[in-house]
């Protein structure tokens, strides 16, 4: 259409009868043009542009939608509109007229069409997995197969390791020869025996190889364990926060690997003034650059590979742990929730007391009253264990604290109390300084300090005021497996902690905060992922909608059970743990933290009544049938209750039970504070015995023939003769020297006196597939390759073989053996156990001189060395 049409339209419309027929009929051939590139009919855009159709009902809807400046914002939305309802022309003709017409909704459509395409999409995905063919029971089944075989191999480990140790010896501990007789020797010494360190020098890659894995300090490792590069395989650091570098550096350097295990956030070393050296005047003149204050914090600044432990196990209560988590860990924690009790894992009792700041006597910085309170608690618990001693540890701010409260428990005469003292996983009542590395079920903490004379409590706490007291403040609070009470003479607001730079103090006053008021008073985790989960929302109303009470996402620390389930009016300890495999299930790494640990803990270590699993596809097929199986463990449950972690737990996967197994409780390695576990491991390649003691059997003489035989030699008959009668005594005795072997068989043939010539003519006749040793006339039988025999034949009660007649090489394996099973010999006792391995008590010139050809074809072969005096094991 050309361009100034417009006008001339307009006037020609406006004189109607009288008006140019030109500019209409341009017109119209726009109109048809038009019709044609939308690919439509001009009736179509009649009735599009009918008074009832959508352009004048959008049209007269404009004063609705608000003021438009100009035509084109309202063009470019309902082209907008024609753009996103055009792909549906082909497939859904009638929802795109619905929504151009103004039938359907546009937001409704799109909210449909968005559900219709999850609905879709999950079914297709539950084709494309298998996923609509979901067996609960038999996926079940695999998850409790998995988790008895864990444990089972856990199990099994505890077994297969030492036995592995032991086959891995190649000498004997029972023996009394060589270095292994020397050492028990020495051990058996009471007095004037080697010193430790001189012991060590002398057999300490002996006594690796004897005890491959070993438990001692740092400090001892480098005074009693000879400087050797590689002693060990690996050394490893536990509680490495109180390893100083220093200390570390020795044990570091015996070994060919190094892990070092422990938290940063517990006890620094402990530090003791050092003199000065008079070096320290050339300090300025040399650039130092100090340790960090562990091997731990040495190894972070070095940026060492890490790995951080996920799971707490200790805690049967997660909110023992909650505090340190939240403060310390940054909730990087996994804890398992408790079923509710009567008791709060974590208590406060306010006392009366009042600390002894000042004067004289015993009392002095002690708090009498608490003590005494402490010690009631102690008593009560011991009365209601009659059975058994009970698990109890008793923390204090103070040395004076600790002495005065130990001082009456021992005062109370009470026998079992004196016992729990004495034993080294009984009661035990120790400070804020040297409590790391224990624990008990129940830790009583008493604090001590009180307002002083004017009201005020002063704000000194003793280890906790100085830098880094919030980790002694961390380590004291972490000791208990089932409960704290904290035992306090002033009340959490009395601390002034405004008034302090003391983060020890601070946190002190949260950690009684939380003693009196429960997990609720902790701050809440800035960072933790807030997610929405509409499973877990949707299988929770529908349960509400059956009358259950329902909690969700009940826990403290990133694991949680995703729904707690009870009847509203159900007895205690009547609540059902509910697992979902959700977002969270499903970023655990393992099958054993995604399946079987969590079940596991939850119910037979913590004592939940009953824990159910629910897997997705399940809910999505039959919903009804899981909503059915959920309520009818809840009402099971309700009638049959109970609480304490000590009772039977029903694992199952709802709608079909499934019974899980009981397995190994989860356990944590511990040691002594700043201990060192250095482990020598067997040597893998070649753990056989490296010489095989075999009964000698002799060749039984028989008379074969006449001596007309051997005199027919070397005719065709009396050659096949001999070469038989050969092939079988060395078949008998092999490997057997030739020397003998012609005198064996000029028997079998009544000839009593062999010389040279006829031993020559009857080895003429050996077969030639027995093989020869190449360093001596000896013969093997068929099949044994000279090179590769380490067996050797100790001489018995009547033994025919003369010393002479035994090859070298069989002399060389005995002494090979006997180097091994000694852990190397003397060569004058090795020499000496040779000939009694060969039935000789005396030691002759011509017998020294086989044994020394011996262990230098022993030396030859690569199997022996000699070390000075000594015979070693080669390589």
């Amino acid at each position: 259409m050309r361009a100034g049409y417009v006008e001339p339209l307009r006037q020609a419309l406006a004189a109607g009868g009288d008006a140019d027929p030109a500019p209409v009929a341009e017109a119209a051939t726009a109109l048809t043009e038009l019709a044609a590139a939308a690919r439509t009919t001009p009736a179509a855009l009649g009735e599009w542009a009918a008074p009832t159709g959508p352009v004048p009902r959008w049209w007269g809807q404009a004063g609705e939608r608000g003021p438009v400046q100009g035509h084109a914002p309202v063009l470019r939305a309902w082209l907008d509109l024609l753009a996103l309802v055009e792909p549906l022309r082909s497939v859904m003709p009638d929802a795109r007229t619905a929504v151009l017409t103004g039938r359907l909704d546009a937001d409704d459509a799109r909210r449909s069409f968005e559900l219709g395409l999850a609905r879709a999409s999950v079914r297709e995905r539950l084709r494309g997995t298998e996923l609509d063919r979901f067996d609960p029971a038999a996926h079940e089944r695999a998850v409790v197969r998995f988790g008895r075989a864990s444990d089972a191999v856990r199990e099994h480990l505890v077994t297969q390791l030492p036995h592995g140790v032991l086959r891995g010896r190649e000498f004997d501990t029972g023996t009394t020869a060589g270095r292994v007789g020397a050492l028990r020797r020495q051990l058996g010494t009471r007095r004037g025996g080697m010193k430790v360190r001189e012991l060590m020098t002398t057999y300490g890659d002996l006594v690796t190889r004897v005890q491959p894995c070993v438990l001692v300090s740092p400090d001892s490792l480098a005074r009693f364990f000879p400087a050797v590069a590689g002693l060990f395989d690996v050394v490893v650091f536990d509680e490495a926060s109180q390893v100083r570098v220093a200390d570390a550096v020795g044990a570091m350097g015996r070994a060919r690997s190094v892990v070092v295990v422990g938290d940063s956030k517990q006890m620094p070393p402990t530090t003791f003034a050092e003199a000065a050296s008079e070096s320290d005047e050339l300090a300025p003149s040399f650039e130092t650059v100090e340790d960090e204050e562990s091997i731990l914090t040495e190894c972070v600044q070095a940026r060492v590979a890490s790995q951080r432990l996920g799971w707490h196990y200790r805690s049967q209560d997660e909110s023992l742990i909650a505090f340190s988590n939240r403060h310390y860990y940054d909730g990087g924690l996994s804890t398992f929730p408790a079923p509710p009790r009567d008791t709060a894992a974590v208590s406060l009792v306010r006392v009366d007391g009042v600390f002894h700041r000042s004067g004289r006597g015993p009392l002095l910085r002690t708090n009498p009253v608490e003590a005494h309170a402490v010690v009631d608690e102690v008593v009560r618990r011991f009365a209601d264990s009659p059975g058994a001693l009970p698990s109890v540890g008793v923390v204090t701010f103070n040395q004076q604290q600790r002495t005065h409260i130990e001082g009456l428990l021992r005062d109370l005469d009470d026998p079992r109390i004196a016992e729990a003292l004495e034993d080294p996983e009984g009661l035990f009542v120790k400070n804020l300084e040297n409590v790391q590395g224990d624990e008990r079920d129940v830790v009583l903490f008493s604090t001590g300090f009180s307002v002083n004379e004017r009201g005020v409590l002063p704000l000194n706490f003793g280890p906790l005021n100085r830098a880094g007291g919030e980790r002694r403040l961390n380590v004291a609070v972490t000791r208990a497996r089932r409960q704290v009470v904290v035992f306090t003479s002033f009340d959490p607001e009395q601390m002034r902690t405004e008034a302090t730079s003391s983060v020890g103090v601070r946190h002190l006053r949260s950690y009684l905060e939380l003693a009196a008021h429960g997990p609720s008073v902790l701050p809440r985790q800035q960072d933790r992922r807030v997610e929405r989960d509409r499973h877990r929302e949707e299988i929770a109303d529908r349960l509400r909608d059956r009358g259950l009470d329902v909690r969700a996402g009940v826990g403290l620390s990133d694991f949680t059970i995703d729904l707690v389930v009870s009847e509203p009016d159900g007895p205690d300890g009547a609540e059902v743990a509910v697992l979902l495999d959700g977002a969270s299930w499903s970023r655990r790494l393992t099958a054993r933290d995604r399946d079987h640990l969590p079940p596991d803990v939850l119910g037979r270590v913590l004592g939940w009544a009953r824990v159910e699993r629910v897997w997705l596809p399940q809910w999505l097929t039959a919903p009804e049938a899981v909503l059915d199986a959920l309520t009818a463990a809840v009402r099971e449950t309700s009638r049959a209750p109970r609480t304490g972690p000590d009772a039977e737990t029903t694992v199952r996967v709802v709608a079909r039970a499934s019974a899980a197994p009981p397995s190994s409780t989860p356990s944590a390695l511990r040691a002594e504070p700043a201990s060192v576990i250095a482990a020598a491991a067997p040597a893998q390649a070649d753990v056989s015995w490296p010489g095989e003691a075999i009964e000698f059997a002799p060749w039984h003489p028989r008379r074969i023939g006449g001596r007309d035989v051997l005199d027919a030699l070397p005719a065709r008959e009396a050659a096949a003769r001999v070469r038989a009668a050969l092939a079988e005594v060395v078949e008998a005795e092999g490997p057997i020297r030739a020397e003998r072997l012609a005198v064996l068989v000029a028997n079998a043939f009544d000839l009593g006196r062999v010389n040279e010539s006829r031993r020559s003519q009857i080895l003429d006749q050996l077969p030639r597939g027995l093989p020869r040793d190449p360093d001596e006339p000896v013969v093997f039988p068929a099949g044994l390759d000279p090179a590769a025999w380490t067996g050797y034949r100790p001489a018995g009660e009547s033994s025919p073989r003369r010393f002479e007649d035994v090859p070298l090489r069989e002399i060389g394996n005995a002494m090979a053996a006997l180097v091994v099973a000694g852990a190397g010999m003397e060569r004058g006792e090795l020499h000496s156990e040779t000939l009694r391995v060969f039935g000789l008590l005396r030691r002759t010139p011509a017998a020294v001189e086989r044994l020394d050809a011996a262990l230098a074809l022993a030396e030859t072969a690569g199997r022996l060395r000699t070390d000075g005096t000594d015979v070693v094991r080669a390589g």
